[in-house]
């Protein structure tokens, strides 16, 4: 192949001077801060050390300093340390198969200080006194004698001060220190031995004490009632180990912000290892839902590749299907044997009841005749299904023999519908005369149309979404003071996320005060909320909780609070309503600006044509 010389006959391939290469390299190593703190710690894990402080200002953008008592280095080592591709960890390619270190490529100190002014200090041993080598945006090396003890000093200030373009794109103080939060969080629950400390603006954030107890460290970081939730995971199998703790199934989260899943102590974010453990629940999560996962899979290096992307948190598996299979194995053996199941009895008595009919009852008005309650399981499509649920002889209060009771065939001449009924748009609920409640969950209306369905509990959920948006809106949230303030206990990035949108909550009705290191006082509640389960509502609130403070993202995420709300105080399924009350619940949801689906977008009312049933009848 040859190349056409220009006509300068001056070549256009250059080589890049090192400090524009560095900066170049520095884009895929420093992301954000967090990616300093991160590259940190690691190189004082990987020297042995047994305590690392961590100092950040103004969400690291401003000055990141990690400390730690590792074994530190030489004079001559600490200068080679700013040069490209200089490391201690590995030597030749075969090394790469068998990666048992944090770091290895030799990136991260001449990328982070291409791009930031720097300051490390370091000693092998404090007799002989250290070393200090300052560089400022990838310049030369100024290194001096200092006296220090023996370990590792870094201080990386005024971050991307020399490449604007990267500066802007980085968020606020809060979001950057939460990301931080979160780094040395991952770090602290996969050394419980290494005493941690992170200070954020001169306020303690974590502040761990050694321990060779893991669960010990997962109660400290996460608090006492998410660890007495947990189910110890032990299991091996050839090359595998995998240790640790999974929440049982009835705790569980929205989001998967409390599963930390780690290969030879390395945290990673590997779709197998994820989806392997949900596996291994099986059925038992509820939809959308998730378990706090605290894994360690032990595996020989040779295993599994590491050297897939610069920030070393994804890897290549050799037998992909293998660790799936043993993992959701493990997993699944670790919950059938905790004892935390409910075990269906298999000698239940079965009990049997009379077909149930629409009755009348007297009521409270002078003997007027009032609608009375279909006593019927909730149905779960249409009508006819319904109808087919009600001649159901067998019955027991286990789910499991309801599953297995076959229902007897309906007779033909109480078959109702064939066609499907219709979701409702347009219609005016006032014209529907209520007649009563299907398995007090659902209200019965009948008119000109057909007989109409509404489901009681969207359609309060609906009247109550309105209302609160709007008074949220405003600013006008009737709040319920709490007798006795609430004291709840979050994770290090919990507790970030919360102090990050206390404001924006207090608008909501919620009033939070800030209670020892990583704890809150609840003080008031959303008079919605009033009678419902505060701390567990507020671990809901905690998992929509956006990661940064876009008003996009804002406005999302507290809409789905806002849902979550009315949702959890709206009238329940198996509840059971007055006519008064029915008709007072169907003016309501009238004089909302979406009276015919939930906030979530289900339908509220479904409607069976008069004509469909006179059909069914033979009647024209």
């Amino acid at each position: 192949m040859s190349v056409l010389p220009n006509e300068n006959n001056k070549s256009q391939v250059m080589i890049l001077p090192d400090e524009l290469a560095n900066q170049i390299a520095a884009g895929e190593v420093v992301e954000r801060p967090m990616s300093v703190v991160k590259e940190l710690v690691e190189n004082s894990i990987d020297a042995g050390a047994t305590r690392i402080l961590i100092e950040i200002e103004q969400g690291g953008k401003k000055l990141i300093r990690v400390t730690d008592n590792g074994s530190g280095m030489s004079l001559c080592d600490a200068q080679l340390s700013f040069s490209r591709h200089a490391t201690s960890k590995i030597i030749s390619s075969a090394d790469l198969e068998g990666i048992v270190s944090l770091g290895f490529r030799g990136e991260a100190l001449p990328s982070i200080a291409s791009v930031s002014q720097m300051r490390m200090v370091t000693s092998d041993d404090e007799h002989r006194g250290g070393t200090q080598v300052v560089v400022e945006g990838g310049g030369p090396a100024q290194v001096k004698d200092v006296a220090c003890p023996q370990g590792t000093t870094v201080e990386v200030a005024q971050l991307f001060f020399n490449t604007p373009a990267r500066k802007k794109f980085m968020k606020g103080d809060s979001t950057e220190s939460s990301h931080i939060t979160q780094i040395a969080t991952q770090q602290a629950l996969a050394y419980p031995h290494i005493h941690f400390t992170l200070i954020n603006n001169g306020r303690k954030v974590i502040d761990t004490l050694p321990t060779d107890q893991s669960l010990y460290r997962i109660a400290e970081l996460f608090g006492a009632e998410l660890a007495k939730e947990l189910v110890s995971v032990d299991a091996r199998d050839g090359a595998y180990r995998l240790t640790g703790y999974i929440s049982s199934p009835v705790y569980t989260r929205s989001s998967r912000s409390a599963q930390y899943c780690y290969i030879n102590q390395r945290f990673i974010r590997d779709k197998v290892i994820l989806h392997s453990t949900q596996h291994g629940y099986s059925h038992l999560l509820p939809k959308g839902q998730h378990p706090a996962i605290f894994l360690f899979l032990a595996m020989d290096p040779k295993l599994y590749d590491v050297n897939v992307h610069p920030a070393k948190a994804e890897v290549r598996f050799a037998y992909q299907q293998e660790v799936h299979r043993f993992v959701s194995g493990a997993v699944k053996n670790a919950i059938s044997g905790s004892g935390k199941l409910p075990s269906p009895s298999e000698d239940q008595p079965v009990k049997t009841r009379d077909i149930p009919r629409l009755s009348t009852r007297s009521g409270d008005r002078g003997g007027e005749h009032r609608s009375g309650i279909f006593s019927v399981e909730r149905p779960t499509g249409d009508l006819s299904r319904a109808l087919e649920v009600m001649y159901r002889v067998p019955e027991s209060h286990s789910s499991s023999s309801m599953d297995r009771a076959q229902p007897v065939p309906v007779p033909p001449q109480v078959e109702i519908f064939g066609s499907k009924p219709t979701p409702v748009a347009n219609l005016i609920y006032s014209e529907f005369e209520p007649l009563g409640q299907l398995d007090r969950s659902f209200i019965l209306m009948q008119g000109k149309q057909g007989i109409l369905v509404v489901d009681q509990h969207i359609a309060h959920e609906r009247v109550l979404y309105e209302r609160f948006s709007k008074a949220a809106k405003n600013k006008r949230v009737e709040v319920q003071q709490l007798l006795f303030p609430l004291a709840l206990e979050f994770s290090p990035g919990e507790a970030e996320l919360l102090a990050l949108h206390r404001d924006r909550l207090e608008e909501l009705g919620l009033e939070l005060e800030l209670f020892g290191k990583n704890e809150f006082l609840l003080r008031s509640v959303p008079a919605i909320l009033k009678n419902n389960e505060h701390a567990e509502i507020m671990r809901e609130i905690v998992d929509m909780l956006p990661a940064q403070q876009h008003e996009e993202a804002l406005q999302e995420k507290f809409e789905e609070i806002l849902v979550m709300m009315s949702c959890r105080n709206a009238i329940k399924v198996n509840m059971t309503l007055d006519l008064d009350q029915i008709r007072k619940l169907i003016s309501d949801l009238e004089q909302t600006e979406m009276p015919y689906t939930c906030p979530h977008g289900r339908p509220i009312a479904l409607l069976f044509e008069m004509d469909s049933i006179l059909k069914k009848f033979l009647r024209k």
